[in-house]
């Protein structure tokens, strides 16, 4: 039995679209079908669905084998896992965005606190940055933050609330990894799992 920690929400919708497009390995049925489990097993592989901020954690624990994220979660958090595999879908990216265009943000508000440090001390430009876990939008429009850094898919979020795209940052998208341990003990059922994933 070989365990993997997979993302709830859009990052399975986009994992299960890839599948559907790239042939049905035998566990994609009954890993489609399921609606609110949290734990589906099957064809000798059980398949853990988490909040994406998890998914490291359970691979570092070592309660999954494998798991599938996002690279702004690994950039995020400091994991100690390998990463095998960039994904070919959960295409989006970091951005710093704002209603009016200043010459220097003083304020940013982010869930992705490290990361935007990491940004802001690169151009060794101080900034305060104030964490928010969800509405980050919010924070730019109410005047609580000059900015805000944030991942934009299609930008729709960001001009529904009058903010602006000021400077793309880096590029994310779903990756493989793998518990250090489990990487070498179950070498060949991991090996396996990537072959069935059809990644070129």
């Amino acid at each position: 039995m070989i365990t993997i920690a997979l993302s709830k929400g859009r990052q399975l919708k986009d994992f299960l679209a890839y599948l559907d497009e790239n042939g049905h390995p035998r566990w994609h049925g009954a890993l489609k079908a399921a609606q609110r489990e949290l734990l589906v097993e099957t064809n000798g592989i059980r398949f853990l669905l988490v909040k994406g901020d998890d998914v490291p954690t359970y691979v570092e624990e070592g309660i999954a084998d494998l798991g599938i994220t996002g690279s702004d979660i690994l950039a995020e958090y400091d994991a100690d896992v390998n990463e095998l595999l960039e994904l070919p879908f959960g295409y989006c990216y970091f951005a710093i965005a704002s209603g009016e265009e200043l010459p220097e943000y003083k304020t940013i508000a982010t869930k992705y606190v490290n990361y935007s440090r990491s940004v802001f001390e690169r151009s060794e430009k101080p900034v305060k940055i104030i964490k928010l876990n969800g509405s980050v939008e919010l924070a730019a429009v109410i005047g609580m933050a000059d900015a805000i850094v944030d991942i934009v898919q299609s930008g729709e979020t960001l001009r529904m609330n009058g903010l602006q795209e000021r400077v793309r940052l880096d590029a994310i998208s779903a990756r493989l990894i793998a518990n250090k341990h489990a990487f070498f003990t179950k070498s060949a059922e991991i090996r396996s799992f990537m072959n069935e994933l059809k990644v070129n």
